[in-house]
């Protein structure tokens, strides 16, 4: 018995060393990865989502191999990659979960909605070398050692995200030899990168894309070091400076984006040694000068070439084309280019787009430029200097989808080969000196949209062969010298949604067929010969079907008539690529004076609403009575019927039209009282009754009473503010001795019509280009009756929003960068562009 404890204590040793050998084995058998501790790591991460909508997670289960699960993929019994891209996932994660994964390769979790602080990216396995997370709600300051703790790291793409902060300047300096892609595109990212330190440290980097942030200072000078770059990006930011000659040295350079920034300086002519390689250069909306370098003819596998929106003058080097085979799309627009038409665009055989808009090109359009550019699809030289006739020859490129020649001085007649044009959608030719009849041939064109030849010479009747074109959108053919009737054939038109043909002779009567139109909301019928009586339907009608993508692609201004020179309110114009400043420039456009121009997203959109939304019939011989009908078009916002023969009484169902804006029909025959329904037309800013047989008061509640007197002059039976009150309740005209009274009583309703504009701005974004354009115009006849000499201030009922106005001259006068800027406040984005021109 007493030796048994000497023979424990002898085996003791080999005891402990057993126990120890044993734990330690079973502490590394836990932690030793394998594909169940991936499992492990997956299932943690997937508890972290909080919504799977389409299940994709829903076979994550243990009982499963992780290999098997949807967007895992594994290799050697481990997961390598993870692919949940565009799954709709919602959630806030980390990925603490996935440190784990030491063999994990390739992470994709794009295209989700995820919260995700980008301190955690930090935590991502050591080994990764693909990371993709673009748009998945990543936010906070840009990781500078990112690269540091993940140093495998070859494709990053963090693009559509919320990082800001800025970038350290030793940025590519811990992997130089592996990164290929960095796309920190479309953040907030601030600060300059001017200082980047790239001597030896991008030799891999092959794609950088820093796009769409908020990057200052100068491009760094240095990124020519990046030897193999093929895809280099830094447009939507604020760079200022050169262009740096060095990125000529780029010699695998595919595609340099620098648009969109405030770039000044010529045009590096060092680029050109950059052109064995290059397919797109895009240097648009910059403040580049000087003239296009031409040794960018060297550079034959050019594709895009994009100079347009800069300060770039001539003359144009015509052999620059020459070479440029591979050349789809020449974009020059909005610049200062003083050259010939460039006849070598016959040398580019698969140039598909020509844009060469706002410049001064001059001389001819050359006749071989079809079918040598045989694969055109879009012509464009708007606002420019281009005379001539249009070549038949044109109709030798059977792709032409867009032939834009507004504004130049083309003359002779349209040709009738265009008619040949099967894929033409587009004809716009406004503002020139056309003349002769519209080819009946352009209704083989089965897929023309637009068309557009306002203000030219063309006369003849409207050709009936052009209703088999069913896709018409938009036609106006103001200001010509049309003649004959209307043909009932409009009817045909279902997405005919603008109808111009003011400014002609056309004669007989409103064909009752446009009320077939069922997309039409803009008639304008101003300044002919009509005759007959208003048809009861006209244009769009409640309940019609609305139909999708009507003027989707067009860019709308609305041009104001200013002064006697024109009758009517004015009209629309396609002004793609034609800056503002250039119209106004014009100081007589044919019989017109337009001087003054309305756009923005408000006109773009118009198409949305239920019924007919323009009417104007003015300055014709219409008789009979106004419809009770049009009391139901319950977007309308102007209605012009003034200068006809019109009678009867004005119907009360006019007070139903809630987005009334402009309502004239002066210088008729119109009888009986103004209904007391018109009190309920809170946006009424114009109403011009005078010049017909008017009697009885007029309706001091709503807008009426606010309104000059000019505005119901010339009815001997109208009485009550602004006109003399009436008198012992018979509603007979006041004496003159009661006038003066009635001027004090119209000042503080005047402030009240002022409140109403500024109320009718904030709350009817459909309303807002009529509003503006008809408070401009009562601003011009208040002072011409010298009714109002000043207004105090005006208040809208938004709390944050102040406008204050100027006790001068002109009764109105509002600041549109202050406008612009309450707008803004209030989140009113589209409403900015629409104030464009207000002054």
């Amino acid at each position: 018995m007493e030796g048994k404890p000497v023979q424990l204590s002898y085996h003791l040793p080999l005891i402990l060393i057993f126990t120890v050998y044993i734990s330690v084995s079973a502490a590394e058998q836990t932690v030793v990865p394998s594909i169940k501790t991936d499992a492990v790591a997956l299932l943690g991460f997937k508890k972290m989502i909080d919504n799977d909508p389409t299940g994709v997670l829903s076979g994550w289960k243990l009982e499963t191999s992780p290999c098997l699960w949807y967007g895992v993929k594994c290799s050697s019994g481990r997961v390598v990659q993870l692919d949940l891209n565009q799954c709709s996932l919602y959630g806030t994660i980390f990925f603490n979960p996935l440190a784990s994964l030491d063999m994990l390769s390739s992470l994709d979790l794009s295209g989700n909605m995820f919260t995700v602080n980008s301190t955690t990216l930090l935590l991502l396995p050591y080994g990764l070398k693909r990371l993709q997370l673009s748009d998945t709600g990543l936010f906070g300051l840009f990781p500078d050692t990112i690269f540091s703790k993940l140093p495998n790291l070859e494709y990053v793409n963090l693009s559509h995200n919320n990082l800001t902060g800025t970038l350290p300047d030793n940025l590519f300096s811990s992997n130089p030899d592996k990164l290929q892609v960095l796309d920190l595109s479309a953040n907030n990212i601030t600060g300059s990168i001017s200082g980047l330190k790239l001597e030896n440290s991008c030799n891999s980097l092959l794609v950088l894309d820093l796009s769409s942030n908020r990057f200052v200072d100068s491009i760094p000078v240095y990124l020519s070091n990046c030897t193999k770059l093929t895809a280099l990006n830094l447009s939507l930011n604020s760079l200022t400076g050169e262009i740096p000659s060095s990125l000529g040295e780029l010699k695998s350079l595919q595609r340099l984006d620098l648009s969109f920034n405030h770039l000044t300086g010529w045009i590096p002519s060092e680029l050109g040694k950059a052109c064995d390689s290059l397919l797109a250069l895009r240097l648009s909306f910059n403040n580049f000068s000087g003239p296009v370098p031409s040794s960018l003819s060297s550079c034959s596998y050019l594709q895009l070439l994009d100079l347009s929106n800069n300060n770039i003058t001539g003359p144009f080097p015509d052999s620059i084309l020459e070479n440029l085979g591979a050349l789809e799309a020449l974009l020059l627009s909005n610049n200062i280019i003083f050259a010939p038409f460039p006849s070598s665009i016959s040398y580019c055989k698969s140039l598909r787009i020509v844009d060469l808009s706002s410049n001064k090109f001059f001389g001819t359009i050359p006749p071989d430029i079809c079918p040598g550019a045989a694969a055109l699809e879009e012509l464009k030289i708007p606002d420019n200097l281009v005379a001539g006739q249009i070549p038949p020859q044109l109709s030798q490129c059977p792709q032409l989808r867009t032939v834009d020649f507004s504004l130049n001085y083309l003359n002779g007649s349209i040709p009738t080969e265009l008619g040949a044009l099967a894929n033409l959608e587009q004809l716009i030719a406004w503002f020139n000196d056309l003349e002769g009849q519209i080819p009946k041939e352009l209704g083989k064109c089965s897929k023309l949209k637009d068309l557009i030849l306002n203000n030219n010479r063309l006369s003849g009747e409207i050709p009936v062969e052009l209703f088999n074109c069913s896709n018409l959108e938009w036609i106006s053919l103001t200001s010509n010298e049309l003649t004959g009737s209307i043909p009932r054939e409009f009817g045909l038109l279902s997405r005919l949604a603008v109808l111009q043909l003011a400014n002609n002779s056309l004669s007989g009567e409103i064909p009752g067929e446009l009320g077939n139109c069922t997309s039409l909301v803009w008639l304008d019928l101003n300044s002919n010969k009509l005759t007959g009586e208003i048809p009861p339907r006209l244009g769009r009608q409640l309940g019609a079907k609305s139909l999708s993508g009507i003027l989707s692609g067009n860019t709308l201004v609305f041009v104001r008539n200013v002064g006697n020179s024109c009758k009517g309110v004015g009209g629309l114009l396609e002004f793609a690529g034609i800056r503002p400043e250039r119209l106004l420039q014009i100081s007589n456009l044919k019989s017109c004076d337009f001087t003054r121009m309305y756009s923005g997203a408000v006109l773009s959109l118009f198409t949305q609403y239920q019924t007919l939304e323009y009417l104007d019939l003015s300055y014709n011989q219409l008789r009979g009575k106004i419809p009770d009908e049009i009391g139901e078009m319950v977007a309308l916002q102007v209605l012009e019927l003034a200068h006809n023969q019109l009678s009867g009484e004005i119907p009360s169902s006019l007070g139903q039209l809630r987005n009334l804006g402009v309502f004239d029909a002066s210088h008729n025959r119109l009888q009986g009282q103004i209904p007391e329904s018109f009190s309920n037309l809170s946006f009424l800013v114009q109403i011009d009754l005078s010049y017909n047989e008017l009697t009885g008061p007029i309706p001091q509640r709503g807008q009426l009473s606010t309104l000059p007197a000019t505005q119901y002059a010339n009815n001997p039976g109208l009485c009550g503010v602004p006109l003399p009150e009436c008198r012992n309740g018979n509603n007979q005209a006041a004496t003159s001795s009661d006038l003066d009274g009635g001027k004090r009583r119209r000042k503080p309703a005047a402030v009240s019509w002022a409140n109403s504009i500024v109320l009718g701005i904030l709350i009817s974004i459909a309303s807002i280009c009529i509003l503006i354009v008809w408070a401009i115009a009562m601003r011009a006849r208040r002072r011409e009756a010298e009714e109002v000499k000043m207004l105090n201030r005006l208040q809208a009922v938004h709390a944050a929003t102040t406008w204050k106005i100027e006790k001068e001259k002109e009764p109105l006068s509002i600041n549109v960068a202050t406008f612009q800027r309450q707008l803004r406040k209030l989140k009113f984005s589209t409403l900015i562009e629409a104030t464009n021109g207000f002054s």
